[in-house]
């Protein structure tokens, strides 16, 4: 297999991974895969219904880059891989939540499902493996999601009509004795539920912000001022608590992460005046007390109650909504309820592992980088400059982890693609133009922290729910 290392000034920085999609057809079909994802062509074009294009592009990009797939699970490199180890963990504790309750043909079943979005995780971390086809990746998810937001606006304005952006209707309390109804937007594909693109919606902001804050570029990104503005107003009209508990949580995490964490908690005091550009629905901290906020607190009790009766290999993967006729709308505690402490705790491990691994890389990049990235006469294709612009994107895609951690405590989303692309892409930022002293690797001090971490979790959700329930 072939190594790619950085130019002979600086030989300590190397490429994680093997580079074994020489020709880039893997990285072009997993990107068209993504494409896919977010302007979903069945949703445009009626006469593509029955035309599975997703499952098409990824099994061709596995056949394309299979030898990507098996150099990741062998196991000396998923040690150097924590959240690929805990992935494996969570795909393992899926098969034991139905094992345990004798239940064969649902756990083949949810194997089968579950594995999909692990392999879309692999295929992101083996083929974003430079540092040029991290920035194409990165730009590529922010100007889809641009654009599914730009339609959905087209659509709301009545300019465009497109059957699958047509918006919801919502019921909102306005005052004591009064309410009010609001459309919602929502998106193309998955992105049905307000919820779900209000929060995918927060990513596109975050990414797209990093493009306009670029030094060393000049004028043109300016040009990023446009995306940001659409994705701004597409996340006011979504009407998403969610997704502004998202982008409340974003901005103080791309502070700290640049500056200080002392600074970005500063901050995050200050977010609450964030609200007052939002709508009445987004902003309504009554619905702690009462509608869809306490409902979801009681659903989070009954979740912890039947964690409680299966508390180390869970209920079992995909049954918790035909228990309780309901998702627990916390990704979390939703993992715990049907997986158990072992597949729970490896959920929570992923996004620790995630977190902490980019954290640890703050400031890595060498003085000569630095330099390098400040000129504004650098070369834009030397290794240097890419390496400099990897350092700082990598905190917006610190921010852009954070932001969706935010968003999924409010939604049960722990088995689909979105929470599978932004682990892959939090890893891949991870694993570039760093040394061999900074690479995190599954160790005693990970796995006791993540343990640690995922009981403090689940501690703090049944406070939670003592603490609001009825309030």
């Amino acid at each position: 297999m072939a190594s790619v290392a950085f130019d002979n000034s600086d030989q300590t920085l190397q490429l994680a991974l093997p580079i074994d999609d020489r020709h880039g057809w893997g990285f072009g079909l997993l990107l068209a895969a993504v494409a896919t994802l977010f302007l979903r062509p069945a949703d445009l074009f009626l006469e593509l219904t029955d035309w599975p294009l997703y499952q098409f592009l990824i099994v061709g990009c596995v056949v394309v880059s299979g030898r990507t797939i098996v150099h990741q699970l062998l196991n000396r490199n998923i040690v150097q891989q924590p959240v690929l180890a805990c992935l494996l963990v969570l795909l393992a504790s899926v098969v034991l939540s139905h094992l345990s309750h004798g239940f064969f043909w649902g756990a083949r079943a949810s194997f089968l499902e579950c594995s999909k979005v692990v392999v879309l995780y692999v295929l992101i971390v083996g083929l974003v493996n430079t540092p040029r086809r991290l920035l194409a990746f990165i730009q590529g998810l922010a100007v889809l999601i641009t654009l599914v937001a730009s339609l959905a606006l087209l659509d709301r304005y009545e300019l465009v009509s497109v059957a699958a952006l047509e918006s919801i209707v919502d019921r909102s309390v306005a005052e004591l004795d009064s309410s009010e109804y609001v459309d919602r937007i929502r998106g193309t594909g998955i992105f049905q539920d307000p919820n779900d693109f209000g929060l995918i919606l927060v990513i596109g902001l975050v990414l797209s912000v990093s493009f306009l804050m670029q030094p060393g570029v000049g004028w043109p990104r300016y040009v990023w001022l446009l995306p940001c503005g659409v994705l701004l107003s597409t996340i006011a009209f979504t009407h998403s608590r969610g997704a502004l508990l998202s982008l409340v949580c974003a901005i103080p995490a791309t502070i700290a992460y640049w500056r200080s964490a002392r600074i970005g908690m500063a901050v995050l005091l200050l977010m609450p005046f964030v609200a007052v550009i939002f709508s009445s629905r987004m902003t309504d901290v009554g619905a702690m007390v009462e509608g869809t906020g306490q409902s979801r607190i009681q659903i989070w009790s009954d979740s912890i109650s039947i964690w409680k009766q299966y508390p180390l290999f869970g209920l079992g993967e995909g049954l918790l909504f035909g228990e309780l006729g309901v998702v627990t709308h916390n990704s979390f505690l939703h993992c715990f309820a049907e997986l158990g402490l072992l597949g729970g705790g490896a959920f929570v491990a992923c996004f620790w592992g995630s977190v902490v691994g980019l954290w640890r890389l703050r400031g890595s990049f060498t003085d000569s980088h630095q330099s390098a990235y400040q000129n504004h006469h650098f070369n834009f294709k030397s290794h240097q400059t890419r390496i400099a612009q990897v350092a700082h994107h990598r905190t917006f895609v610190f921010a852009a982890v954070v932001a969706y951690i935010a968003g999924i405590l409010t939604l049960s989303r722990q088995f689909i693609m979105p929470t599978y692309l932004i682990l892959g892409l939090a890893s891949a930022a991870a694993s570039l133009g760093i040394t061999d002293a900074q690479k995190w690797r599954v160790s005693q001090s990970f796995v006791l922290s993540a343990v640690v971490v995922s009981l403090v979790s689940l501690v703090a959700f049944y406070a939670a729910v003592r603490i609001f329930i009825h309030w």
